[in-house]
């Protein structure tokens, strides 16, 4: 006798092996996965990218300060710029040496733009080495075997027993002797079929009232059929 049981989901020999039970594991696995740890990963994930963004952030403050700082010293070692800027952009210089202050200064500014802009590129492209580091100090712990809770989870207290397969089975015999008991007694319009008929039997209803059928007349008498 082959003792192995059949497949739980439809029903086929243990042997060859069935794949329902494995597909319909894997997906009782994601599913629990995702009732036990989306929540979780959720919160993780959005610890990480507010510390991740805040790292890069920083850092490009460091950048854009240190270069910011560059900036405003080369400005200020460029021929005649203090007078530039006491004058709001119209000093009294000549032509030709405003126009050759304001070149240094519009290619500072577009230098300074297009460092800027590579501070924040190199910025930019460190987000998956702070995302893994970040991810790296998030601790998950598994319990030891020998936790109670482990070794004793609360549905193995009572030996594993399944109570709903305990309760449809107590409701089957429930059901079963009910209609054992009702089919040992004759039905009720089984005896309401074999009383005798009564004056009522014979009534029928005219608009919501019941009468007796009206009695039938006596047929006439044929003259040649009377005795003299």
């Amino acid at each position: 006798m082959d003792a192995a049981p059949n497949c739980a989901i439809c029903n086929a020999p243990a042997y060859p092996e069935c794949p329902c039970e494995s597909e319909r594991l894997q997906i009782a696995v994601k599913q629990a996965e995702a009732r036990a740890m989306d929540s979780r990963l959720a919160e993780i994930r959005d610890w990480v990218i507010s510390h991740a963004r805040k790292h890069i952030l920083n850092a490009f403050e460091r950048l854009t300060s240190t270069r910011k700082q560059a900036h405003a010293a080369y400005l200020a070692s460029l021929p005649n710029y203090s007078i530039y800027m006491q004058y709001s952009g119209h000093p009294p210089l000549h032509p030709f040496l405003l126009g050759q202050l304001q070149a240094q200064i519009s290619e500072a500014h577009a230098e300074l733009k297009r460092g800027i802009d590579a501070d924040w590129r190199a910025s930019v492209v460190r987000y998956p080495e702070v995302l893994d580091y970040f991810y790296s100090l998030v601790e998950v712990r598994l319990p030891s075997d020998r936790a109670q809770g482990v070794s004793q989870p609360p549905f193995a207290v009572s030996g594993y027993v399944d109570k709903g397969y305990e309760l449809s089975t107590t409701t089957k015999e429930k059901k079963k002797s009910r209609r054992d008991r009702d089919a040992s007694s004759p039905p009720e319009r089984d005896r309401r079929s074999r009383r005798e008929p009564t004056k009522e039997d014979h009534s029928y209803t005219v608009v919501g009232r019941t009468r007796v059928p009206p009695m039938v007349p006596t047929p006439p008498i044929q003259p040649g059929n009377m005795r003299r």
